[in-house]
């Protein structure tokens, strides 16, 4: 095949899913809402140094606790220390949706990875002690998982990424073992080994494509969950530490003014809600899709 024809294939596959895709829009509105939403959103934390209008971390103690709504430079209001809140909340989405991100990708790779290891070898004993290791998982209470990390290597992003991606992975790991313990037995896993593919080339050629639809229902509500559990985490002060800005710890500079200066806890609340109903939104719509039982 010449490479003319190879990149004309490649712009009609993409056209195709392209239009796929918009028919899926189209048919799903609140999908639609919820991805245009997480867009706007993810442009606001990767450009969040662009786009916020003051330093956020600038003390200028003259114009603490400033209302929300009543300045056009500080549009959402200040904390207590006279810092921009608006500036604040993009660099706090950088750090949440870098964590969330991060941590959800960590544990669908590792889940999957676990999964497809574990079906094609069972009922063996590597598939036995892969799932102990899976019911022990999803039975550890979260936030002993949390201490424990938080007492070994600190109060820090990257610990914090390592225990909300050890929290995810489990299910994962269970839904891809079972996806793959009934495809293993399919003509073509079968026609592939006569050909003489091995189970390296079986697991990621075959396996792992048809798999992976399979957990892409999970990866929103994950997505949703590990940046409320951030910022919940954030907000006790076992996550992300100042000088760093996250979402949690901005609702957590607020805490002890709820009752008088309620915006300092609320905008940053707001905004976590918002994420969490459009990521519900996304992964509702994509589970009605890949689920043939709740097709129409």
């Amino acid at each position: 095949m010449t490479e003319k024809a190879v990149n004309t294939k490649k712009g009609s596959n993409f056209a195709t899913g392209f239009k796929s895709f918009m028919n899926f829009c189209r048919k799903n509105p609140t999908f639609t809402i919820g991805f245009v939403f997480m867009l706007v959103i993810a442009f606001i934390a990767v450009f969040a140094k662009q786009l916020a209008p003051n330093d956020p971390y600038l003390n200028t103690p003259k114009i603490m606790l400033m209302k929300p709504f009543f300045d056009s430079q500080y549009p959402l209001g200040t904390d207590t220390l006279g810092r921009c809140l608006l500036s604040r909340m993009m660099y706090g989405l950088n750090i949440s949706f870098t964590v969330g991100v991060t941590a959800v990708v960590l544990a669908v790779a590792l889940g999957i990875l676990i999964g497809i290891i574990s079906g094609m070898d069972y009922p063996g004993p590597f598939d036995t002690l892969l799932m102990r290791v899976v019911d022990v998982q999803m039975g550890f209470p979260f936030i002993v998982l949390v201490i424990i990390f938080v007492s070994l290597l600190g109060s820090s992003v990257p610990a914090l990424i390592g225990v909300l991606a050890l929290s995810f992975w489990a299910p994962y790991a269970r839904n891809v073992r079972g996806s793959v313990m009934i495809e293993k037995n399919m003509d073509y896993i079968s026609a592939a080994r006569l050909m003489g593919a091995g189970n390296g080339r079986i697991a990621v050629r075959y396996l792992g494509r048809n798999v992976v639809p399979g957990v892409l229902p999970m990866v929103p509500m994950d997505l949703s969950a590990a940046i409320v559990l951030e910022s919940l985490l954030s907000y006790m002060g076992l996550g992300v530490q100042p000088p760093e800005i996250s979402l949690g710890n901005i609702m957590g500079d607020g805490k002890n003014y709820i009752a008088t200066h309620w915006w300092i806890t609320a905008m940053a609340g707001i905004v976590i809600v918002l994420v969490a109903i459009a990521l519900t939104l996304i992964g509702d719509a994509l589970h009605k899709q890949f689920d043939p039982k709740l097709r129409n």
